[in-house]
């Protein structure tokens, strides 16, 4: 199992925040960048960890599916009732205003992979 946190800062270039890494009295201080699917990456944490135990995931990637609907799709390694499967995190969104239209979430079949 592993953890995550973000960090919120107000400055663009330190979205989410530093890395410190220190000997004795010397600190170095590395800028993480929080990338363009940040927000939704952590919309879908906390939805997907509501009825899951995540193990692991990685961004799959942004899609126009409409005109005014963006996707951002993210899969999941998840743990429930001793299972351990695939998921398949879908948030639609509207690119202006941010408001969530939809948020699905799928056991992805391992026979129907999608390339997505």
């Amino acid at each position: 199992m592993f953890g995550l946190s973000w960090i919120e800062s107000s400055s663009p270039a330190l979205a989410a925040g530093t890395i410190q890494h220190g000997s004795g009295s010397h600190t170095i201080r590395a800028p993480i960048h929080d990338p363009s699917y940040a927000k939704w990456s952590r919309l879908a944490f906390q939805e997907a960890g509501k009825v899951y135990t995540l193990l692991d995931y990685k961004y799959i990637g942004k899609s126009n599916v409409a005109p005014g609907v963006v996707q951002q799709q993210f899969r999941f390694w998840v743990k429930k009732d001793g299972a351990e499967f695939p998921l398949i995190v879908s948030i639609r969104y509207d690119p202006v205003t941010e408001k969530v239209f939809t948020i699905l979430m799928e056991q992805e079949n391992r026979g129907t992979l999608r390339i997505l």
